[in-house]
């Protein structure tokens, strides 16, 4: 089979508000599961949403155990020969390619020095390890996770929120592994109840061993995201939430030729964000002008050759910011989805599937956190194990 690069991971960028790393000497390290074999490697780093330049004092990649160990030597990378480079506020930037052998399965990992420079543009993600450490720790065998006083208010606001934040992972935009197996990637596109990893994760692991070496799950999911409408003004924690998902589509999707399906699960804050502290009043949608959105959507998927699955939108009407208006257009566009599921590759109900039957416009509340809006980890294993996975022999 002919090589081709692949996502092994990769995420979403937005502003990180309050959670941002400030500017020190420190080492970031991922640790990532491979979910594709590949004889190369490059990254892709942005500092798309910052306020800075940020001076990349060295970087390198290693095969390692579960905890991020090297169990090999590690290798330098680099960005046009250079081992040290700048990466210039609102720049996204591949690496050079790095000669090293990574089999499914196998644990490797990145570690990225940062010389000098505020990170605040990432997402807040739950697949993947990262250990941060003060100093250069990069070429380092072993190294332990420091904690920062950002992640007790983190984690306050975890609690005080009633919603999972995980830890900030900045920079890292994508890891692709050059591949000659055959592999693609399936990139999920949603808001923070894909985010949050509670069904992206397992249902990760249901395509690994289904298909194992065959597919990555690129989780590209940012909270708060809608379709059609970017990031309010008004919203206190800036840029946050991201640009629509019908601006970032070129971004997050259509840059990447190993792409072959989308699974998109968007639309529960075009319909529920509307007339809070997070959105206006004037940028509620009709479920036309939503339902237009997802055939535009579609539409340009086919044209690049990439074929879509379209999540329906849970319940919330036990949710604070519920509104019977909101759950009834909800209603609406879902029926309509339904109706209409012929004009894509697939079409999931999860909101019939969770449906509380004595309240129809709600979850049942033994899936939903405490916020009852986001799925919990049983929620998040009924919508994982329901996924139906003929859609990707196709």
């Amino acid at each position: 089979m002919s090589e081709k690069w692949v996502q092994a991971w990769g995420q979403a960028h937005s502003a990180f508000s309050f959670f941002y790393y400030p500017s020190c000497k420190k080492t970031y390290r991922m640790v990532i599961k491979a979910p594709v074999s590949g004889k190369k490697l490059r990254l892709e780093l942005s500092n798309e949403c910052a306020k800075n330049d940020v001076i990349i004092g060295s970087v390198t990649v290693a095969r390692c155990d579960e905890n991020g160990s090297f169990t090999d030597d590690n290798k330098s990378v680099t960005f046009n020969g250079k081992r040290a480079f700048c990466i210039k506020q609102g720049e996204v930037l591949k690496t050079d390619d790095v000669d090293i052998s990574i089999s499914a399965g196998e644990y490797f990992c990145v570690s990225i020095y940062v010389e000098k420079g505020a990170l605040r543009s990432g997402n807040l993600i739950d697949n993947v390890e990262l250990i941060t450490v003060k100093g250069n720790a990069a070429t380092q065998k072993t190294i332990e996770n420091q904690r920062r006083i950002r992640d007790s208010v983190r984690e306050f606001a975890s609690k005080v929120l009633r919603m999972y934040f995980h830890k900030p992972i900045p920079l890292f935009q994508s890891v692709e592994l050059l591949n000659d197996e055959g592999a693609s990637s399936i990139i999920v596109y949603g808001d923070s109840i894909s985010q949050q990893g509670y069904w992206t994760n397992m249902f990760s692991e249901r395509v690994y061993d289904e298909f194992p070496g065959m597919y990555s799950v690129i989780n590209k999911s940012i909270m708060g995201n809608r379709l059609l409408f970017d990031y309010s003004e008004r919203f206190f924690c800036k840029g946050l939430f991201g640009v629509s998902g019908m601006n970032r589509m070129q971004r997050d999707i259509l840059n990447y030729s190993d792409c072959e399906y989308v699974i998109l699960a968007l639309g529960t804050n075009d319909f529920l964000q509307y007339n809070t502290i997070a959105a206006p009043k004037s940028e509620k949608p009709t479920v036309d002008q939503f339902f237009e959105g997802v055939l535009e959507f579609n539409k340009k998927l086919k044209k690049d050759g990439k074929k879509l699955i379209v999540f329906n939108i849970l319940n919330f009407g036990e949710c604070i910011d519920s509104r019977p208006e909101k759950e009834e257009m909800v209603k609406e566009f879902n029926r309509k989805l339904m109706e209409n599921k012929h004009l894509f590759h697939g079409v999931y109900d999860q909101a019939g599937l969770c449906v509380n039957p004595e309240k129809p416009n709600c979850t049942k509340k033994e899936y939903l956190g405490k916020d009852y809006i986001h799925p919990n980890k049983k929620g998040g294993r009924i919508v994982a194990e329901n996924v139906n996975l003929d859609w990707f022999r196709e």
